[in-house]
């Protein structure tokens, strides 16, 4: 997919301020503006539904509109660095926007997107794609009410169209979104309708903006190697039982796997997404959320890639909102479904059993 170049203006008496403001938008400069309020109207509303779909996916606006909706690799530019603070912002109990005119989701086929996460420190921002530290599947059907959540393991051995045998996780790095949905449903045979990669500093402010969640450690954390955004190391230790996490504590949850393993990891992932989830649902939060939505601008502009729109956004929010957990069917493809391998180049992979992942994934996704 390739960006559209902006038509050079000519730097007039009379536009030299248009001219200047086209040079300091860059190739963004063909794009109108449509306010802070209408690139976020979608937050919170699709938080609701498919687990952290609902809040994640929604966040999505301010790329789709205010950055190139049509490249999914907008250059990250002075992106501010989220403050863990688990308490709720008091400013969410104004309201600002009114949904009364909001469409339902019109369509009648379920709709999949493929959640990514990215492992970007800061120094690396702007200087290439990112792989995709984590990677999942999210369905919803608007007929049947039903949802469904795969993780998918990075190290996943499989044919990336065009570059061979690669992990799963660097089909984003190789060409995008677009090669990373060719992948999975070249290799998976599951139809990939949109796909979402966000960054680390999406996840923190939203956990915190809803002042925190509650999550069950079943066995305690020891990760004395867990990676800083330095390249160095942040010991990380958790006990076991119920935590209260703040942003920052529960990004570290769910991306610690030197005490366990990645199929660990994709699980403590996926309740994460339910503590937000039931956090949300058990406050009634959605409707603030949606309309406070402005606030979390700042912190989350540049930080979503994404080939989704406002109106899909917005009425997909409509749609998943109502699902209920009971039909919510979740899955990990882990050691059950995959056979450990050592490439030539002394790689550790998982060769998927596609056999077996075939009939997984006709339970996952509602098949039988």
């Amino acid at each position: 997919m390739q960006d559209k170049k902006p038509q050079v203006a000519r730097t007039t008496s009379k536009g030299k301020k248009q001219a200047a403001e086209r040079r300091r938008r860059g190739f963004l400069s063909f794009i109108p503006s449509v306010g802070r309020t209408g690139t976020v109207i979608g937050v919170a509303g699709i938080f609701f539904g498919t687990l952290a779909l609902s809040l994640i996916v929604a966040v999505l606006l301010r790329t789709v509109l205010a950055a190139d909706a049509l490249n999914p690799f907008a250059v990250d530019v002075g992106l501010p660095t989220a403050v863990p603070n688990a308490t709720p912002n008091p400013e969410f109990l104004v309201p600002t926007l009114d949904l009364g005119n909001a469409r339902p989701w019109q369509g009648n086929e379920p709709v999949t997107i493929l959640l990514m996460g990215a492992d970007t420190r800061p120094s690396e921002r702007g200087s290439a794609r990112p792989r995709s530290d984590t990677m999942m599947l999210l369905m919803a059907d608007p007929v049947t009410k039903r949802a469904s959540v795969l993780s998918i393991p990075r190290d996943l051995y499989v044919d990336v169209p065009g570059y061979g045998l690669n992990r799963i996780n660097t089909a984003y790095a190789f060409g995008g979104g677009s090669l990373a949905v060719s992948t999975v449903q070249y290799n998976l045979g599951v139809r990939v309708n949109h796909f979402v990669l966000i960054e680390f500093e999406v996840f923190t402010t939203l956990v915190d903006e809803i002042g925190g969640i509650d999550v069950y450690v079943p066995y305690p954390i020891n990760d004395p190697n867990y990676p800083d955004m330095s390249f160095g190391y942040d010991p990380l230790y958790i006990p076991a039982g119920w935590q209260h996490m703040d942003g920052d504590l529960a990004l570290k949850y769910v991306r610690t796997r030197h005490s366990d393993s990645d199929f660990n990891r994709a699980q403590r992932q996926q309740d994460v997404m339910f503590a937000i989830r039931d956090k949300v649902l058990s406050l009634n939060m959605l409707p603030t959320l949606i309309q406070r939505s402005p606030n979390l601008y700042a912190a989350l502009a540049d930080n979503i890639y994404t080939d989704m729109t406002l109106e899909q956004m917005t009425s997909l929010a409509l749609l998943v909102q109502d699902i209920p957990r009971e039909n919510i069917r979740t899955g990990v493809i882990n050691a059950d479904y995959t056979t450990g391998y050592v490439t030539p180049e002394g790689a550790q992979v998982l060769i998927p059993q596609r056999d077996r992942i075939g009939q997984y994934l006709a339970y996952i996704f509602w098949l039988q």
